[in-house]
């Protein structure tokens, strides 16, 4: 029984003229009531049945787990419930918060697990405060049924005798084979400290793959240099992208970073990081009309006249791609127009209400936004339930002919308002104001 108020709302429904009736004897009410007491009771008892197994068979385990084959079937149990869960309660706010509370429970304990491995294998522990990040939907708390590594790792500048002989033997063996140094006596501390942390962003980045996370395939993992550094290096390549428009960021770079989150270590050093980045991006005003103009230019996947435009050839003929055409431009969209007033929350949802709150949209447009929101994952949900072909972008496609009627219906509204929200940021915002 659904925790979704479907109860309430089918007793009123039901009992609409008895509700009305003056007539009614006490015991008469008091029956009634009861009925619907009992029903609340039992959909409480299910909703405490399956916080307690959520948390007895998945959460609880996994802080416990000794090995990264118990946290991949930890993940697979807990995307088997979740799923479960969707399909009884309907509901996309409880699936990323669950999936939030599963998945950075993995990550933790995989960090924990490497830990000690690096301190087995010789290098040590952490020899210096750090903070393990989550980018794209996991910076955004937005996890759904399939997920895919979005990672960045900062970390604090070590003081000290901190590195063992393990460790320097390495960095000075790993220097030499990679041609950075020549010698023993030319590799510093930074070198040691940067080496230390590509060994142990590797091995988390591995270690996830095998709990069931999958590699980004456009390598924004700490594994690679340029998304794992420490505080002097995060804000010369952010200083350098954002300023100078030059380095080894890029301008997509820059859009990823605004979803940061952090998921464990030291969360002071992400803000840090975070609060120069937003300064210099919302001071830029060449590099936010780029990103404005992104954000107004990415296509729907509707037509003039409010047909489904669909792929004519190929594999996906006839399906849309929802990710593309519609989920991505309501996101972009709102990250800009957050920034640009102040609104560092990552979450979508969270973003969308605070720019009513700062009265920078109307209370109709928020409710518009949010409904389009859910109806895109919700729709992006359902076709990941239907599609469990291994291949991620089978995810993102759907034919608009196999939904009913109901849902094409919300789905046509969905795009259209986003581009009643793009043709508003091209009139109040990109043209509407000095940049």
């Amino acid at each position: 029984m659904a925790l979704n108020f479907s109860t309430i709302e089918a007793f009123a429904e039901e009992n609409q003229e008895r509700i009305r009736d003056k007539t009614l004897l006490r015991h008469e009410r008091y029956s009634m009531l009861k009925g619907l007491r009992d029903k609340l009771q039992r959909s409480l008892d299910e909703h405490d049945r399956f916080e307690s197994e959520l948390a007895s068979l998945v959460v609880d385990k996994i802080k416990k787990a000794k090995s990264y084959g118990e946290l991949n079937r930890y993940h697979r149990r807990a995307v088997s419930g979740i799923e479960a869960y969707f399909k009884e309660e309907d509901t996309v706010m409880d699936i990323h918060d669950l999936f939030r509370i599963v998945r950075d429970g993995i990550t933790v304990r995989t960090l924990g697990l490497v830990e000690e491995e690096m301190h087995r294998e010789g290098y040590g522990y952490p020899p210096s405060r750090y903070v393990w990040v989550g980018l794209g939907s996991e910076g955004r708390d937005e996890q759904t049924l399939m997920t895919d590594q979005d990672n960045m790792m900062l970390f604090d500048e070590a003081r000290g005798d901190f590195a063992t002989g393990y460790l320097r033997d390495e960095c000075y063996r790993h220097s030499k084979i990679t041609g950075v140094e020549n010698g023993f006596d030319k590799v510093t501390e930074k070198n040691i400290i940067d080496y230390y942390y590509e060994v142990f962003a590797g091995k988390v980045v591995e270690r996830l793959h095998e709990a069931g996370f999958e590699k980004c395939k456009g390598g924004v993992m700490s594994s690679n240099m340029k998304w794992r550094g420490s505080l002097a290096d995060w804000r010369e390549r952010i200083r350098e992208r954002v300023v100078h428009e030059r380095g080894i960021f890029e301008s997509l770079d820059v859009i990823i970073l605004a979803d940061a989150r952090p998921v464990a270590g030291d969360r002071s050093l992400l803000q840090t990081v975070l609060d120069e980045f937003l300064s210099l991006l919302r001071n830029n005003k060449f590099v936010m009309k780029d990103f404005y103009t992104s954000a107004v230019l990415m296509p729907t996947a509707l037509s003039f006249f409010g047909n489904f435009k669909t792929e004519k050839n190929g594999e996906y003929r006839g399906k849309m791609n929802i990710k593309l055409h519609g989920w991505a431009p309501l996101i972009l969209a709102v990250r800009m127009v957050a920034i640009t007033n102040g609104i560092f929350e990552t979450n979508t949802v969270k973003r969308i209400r605070l720019l009513r709150d700062k009265k920078v949209i109307t209370k109709d447009m928020e409710t518009d936004l949010i409904d389009t929101y859910l109806v895109f994952v919700r729709l992006r949900i359902l076709n990941q339930i239907r599609n469990k072909t291994g291949k991620q972008s089978d995810m993102n496609y759907l034919s608009p002919d196999s939904l009913v009627p109901e849902d094409q219906e919300k789905l046509r509204k969905a795009m259209k308002t986003v581009e009643v929200f793009q043709k508003y940021i091209e009139q109040n915002l990109l043209f509407g104001q000095q940049f």
